[in-house]
């Protein structure tokens, strides 16, 4: 893909982005939802082109979790639970497959992943949603110290 299309994603990301968080403020969620759908698209497709984000100096990390949380964020305020945990779940483990499989600093993404674990528990303490099934993450959210 040529540096001038991942730029103009990058830009449609942040129009769509912001188109959707003017809906979400006007409590438009149903046209917030589709529109950050349509975002996080166009972060993954951003995601599979990773060296090429970095050479342009394309946030991808950043892009990829802000699309991440705003579909939770989304899904909370429609009682969509269990969308919201998923989604913040993918942020989670977004940034430890970075770590783990990508030639990246644990030191450059600590902080993101503690400021995602901390969602994640903020999250499940709000809502009381605690789906049985997950308990890798309440473990990784408790060894953070407070």
């Amino acid at each position: 893909m040529s540096d001038t299309c991942i730029n103009h994603l990058e830009r449609y990301w942040k129009t769509l982005t912001v188109s959707s968080n003017e809906k979400f403020n006007q409590e438009n969620y149903l046209e917030a939802l589709e529109g950050y759908k349509e975002a996080l698209y166009r972060a993954e497709v951003l995601n599979n082109h990773w060296e090429l984000c970095m050479r342009l100096k394309i946030p991808i990390i950043q892009v990829y979790i802000i699309s991440c949380n705003n579909l939770a964020h989304t899904h909370e305020e429609l009682q969509e639970l269990h969308q919201a945990h998923a989604y913040l779940k993918r942020v989670i483990y977004f940034l430890i497959h970075l770590v783990e499989h990508i030639a990246i600093s644990t030191e450059s993404i600590q902080g993101d992943l503690k400021q995602a674990l901390l969602a994640y528990a903020d999250f499940k303490q709000r809502t009381q949603f605690y789906p049985s099934e997950d308990t890798t993450l309440d473990r990784l959210i408790q060894t953070l110290p407070r």
